[in-house]
């Protein structure tokens, strides 16, 4: 049973009733998980550990529910002596503290989340030119949103099916070795009308099993082969020009 004692100081009070109960200062530094420096601090009536009068008696607080008595009347008589100990002194504000460091916090947590998205996004850039560049590699063409690349790539008149069942014949093959910037549109067996850009240092080829129509639209900026016969320029610089193979119009 505890034993009231006449004491002057809350200190004096919570040492008291602890030792009242034989408590050890390490049983309550484990029940309110204070530091025993803190609490011995407490209880000799030491300040000079707290850095605001709000810790102090948030301490205080937790060391008296530890014990089971009354806060209050350990507040009562904590006030006068923070009054002497903290008067004139500056004190930190615990909820400001808090708040200064929850604010740290979140621009960290902001730097983190614009350092992610960036890595993101660059991710995503990459993923998409080793895309193009595969494409780049399958057909021989790439068109990037600042430039055209072309190269050139031999074919086949004849070329077999992924199966290897059969041998599929082109009857039109069109070759195009660029020269001068120009575009052009084009048609290959009856299907929808394509167009491209094509820059000088490119050579194009079109392959067709029946037909092949094309419009170019610098007729000179253009070298032309069909079926391995060269034809040199279908035309002057800047002239548009449409041509089918095989001819509408033999001989």
């Amino acid at each position: 049973m505890k034993t009231e004692t006449a004491v002057k100081t809350a200190g004096e009070y919570l040492k008291s009733e602890r030792e009242a109960l034989g408590f050890t200062r390490k049983r309550i530094s484990g029940i309110t998980k204070i530091g025993l420096r803190y609490i011995e601090a407490i209880e000799n009536n030491d300040s000079s550990l707290f850095s605001s009068p709000q810790l102090l008696k948030g301490y205080v607080k937790l060391i008296a529910k530890a014990l089971e008595i009354d806060d209050k009347k350990v507040l009562g008589l904590l006030e006068p002596e923070m009054k002497k100990s903290f008067d004139g002194r500056y004190t930190e504000d615990i909820v400001g503290s808090r708040f200064k460091e929850e604010r740290r916090r979140a621009e960290i947590f902001k730097k983190r989340v614009f350092i992610i998205t960036l890595a993101g996004i660059s991710v995503i850039t990459l993923s998409y030119l080793i895309l193009r560049v595969h494409k780049f590699a399958v057909t021989g063409h790439i068109t990037f949103p600042f430039q055209s690349v072309s190269r050139t790539v031999k074919y086949s008149s004849e070329r077999k099916p992924h199966n290897g069942t059969k041998t599929v014949h082109y009857a039109v093959v069109l070759k195009g070795k660029v020269i001068k910037k120009t575009w052009v549109a084009f048609k290959i067996d009856g299907g929808k009308s394509k167009t491209s850009m094509l820059y000088p240092g490119s050579t194009e080829v079109w392959r067709a099993q029946k037909r092949l129509r094309i419009k170019i639209g610098n007729a000179g900026g253009i070298i032309m082969s069909y079926n391995g016969k060269n034809l040199g320029k279908p035309g002057t610089e800047k002239q548009v020009v449409t041509l089918d193979f095989p001819s509408k119009h033999k001989p």
